[in-house]
């Protein structure tokens, strides 16, 4: 039988590991050591939280679309939109908001910067659901049985695993469990009895909600409208919306074509769906569109960069061009913000840039140029002193777009 780790390991040569290094600024070994460390840790992570209908989806995929056919072009930085799709995708289900965890402890162990390790943990994402894709849609395994394949295995990747790593995502009970021990599959005949508790539940929430004379309002359903400002002539600027303090629950939004995305409710894309199909943005003209911001609520820069996002960042930026692909007249213009720390002037650049990034990116998933602008806009809207506490200035740290006609 196939070592998936050893086999993991020979798809990424020397020429792909010099590459990285170089372009990262460290040293191959170094590098060597992070790769070992997370397709090590994806293993385990894998082997701990994998056995869901998502994840099998994901990799059913990944082995369809033929992943492996350019890996080393990932490794160019040059990956394809399948390739970067798949590979956010897979750490999106599998490490959701434990992305960050997930990096700290490879970069600790390791010794290369965080930034490395992110560009690392998404170049090597991609890799991993395609040989595992492969076994689940050209060997025909099922997820129980590579599982239990990783279970049999673990003896040959755990060792690689960080200990930090371990302790964070609590993988010493599947590290340590007697190899080749049967894995059930996750029960789905009673499924059907949750989802009815859940609609219940909603409709009695609704019913007392009506009964205390609720009226549903553009603060009820999450829509974002910033106050108006004077704006100097010349220049077209206006503030952002205020931050959202909807919790992040996640939902599944069906967009006009049917097709289906996986956001916050309440969130920047609920948000533009909803004022999109009403008569608001339909009778709205220029000057309204102009106070009129919605605020990413899901990307991060990473660390340090104003020009490269986390990789569960992009999950959102997609559902973002595929709602502008369902409004095909539409055109968006995005604000980057910053606080006040700092000079002026560098606050500026920063902020142009990462609305660059953002446009660049949409752009990359479809969107024509054409109907896509940025704006960096530095701290000039900034509301919290340089002094204030991080909890007030990351509420001037934003990325937000507004519709144009």
């Amino acid at each position: 039988m196939v070592n998936v780790f050893d086999s993991l390991k020979g798809l990424i040569n020397s020429g792909m590991i010099s590459k990285a290094a170089t372009m990262f600024g460290e040293s191959d070994s170094k590098v060597s050591s992070s790769v070992s460390s997370i397709i090590s840790g994806l293993l385990g992570v894998l082997l701990k939280n994998g056995n869901t209908p998502q994840i099998k989806n994901i990799l059913d995929e990944a082995g369809n679309l033929n992943i492996l056919s350019g890996v080393e072009k990932i490794f160019e930085d040059d990956p394809s939109l399948d390739q970067q799709k798949i590979g956010d995708d897979f750490l999106q289900h599998l490490l959701g908001d434990r992305a960050e965890s997930f990096t700290t402890a490879v970069s600790n162990n390791s010794g290369i910067s965080k930034v490395a390790t992110n560009r690392l943990v998404s170049m090597l994402a991609p890799v991993l659901t395609g040989f595992l894709g492969k076994k689940i849609s050209k060997d025909k395994w099922s997820m129980n049985h590579l599982l239990n394949e990783l279970d049999k295995q673990k003896d040959s990747f755990a060792k690689y695993i960080p200990n930090e790593l371990v302790k964070s995502f609590g993988l010493s009970s599947v590290l340590t469990s007697t190899p080749g021990a049967p894995r059930e599959e996750k029960k789905k005949s009673s499924s059907w009895l949750w989802w009815l508790l859940l609609v219940l539940a909603i409709l009695a929430l609704f019913f007392v909600w009506r009964s205390c004379g609720g009226s549903e309002t553009d603060k009820d359903r999450g829509l974002l409208t910033a106050p108006a400002t004077t704006i100097t002539q010349g220049e077209e600027a206006t503030e952002p919306a205020a931050p959202a303090t909807t919790e992040k629950v996640n939902t599944e939004l069906v967009l006009p074509d049917g097709v289906k995305i996986q956001a916050y409710a309440g969130g920047i894309e609920d948000q533009i769906i909803k004022f999109l199909g009403s008569d608001e943005y339909k009778n709205a003209d220029e000057n309204l569109l102009k106070d009129k911001w919605f605020n990413f609520d899901n990307i991060e820069f990473l660390h340090g960069s104003s020009t490269e996002l986390t990789p569960e960042s992009h999950v959102q930026l997609k559902n973002i061009a595929s709602i502008l692909n369902n409004y095909q007249g539409t055109k968006i213009k995005i604000g980057g913000y910053t606080d006040k720390t700092g000079d002026s002037k560098v606050n500026q650049k920063i902020s142009q840039e990462r609305a660059e990034t953002v446009r660049s990116i949409l752009e990359k998933g479809g969107i024509s140029a054409s109907r896509l602008s940025a704006e960096g806009y530095g701290d000039k809207f900034a509301k919290y002193p340089a002094d204030a506490p991080d909890s007030d200035r990351i509420k001037d740290r934003i990325i937000a777009l507004r519709f144009l006609k």
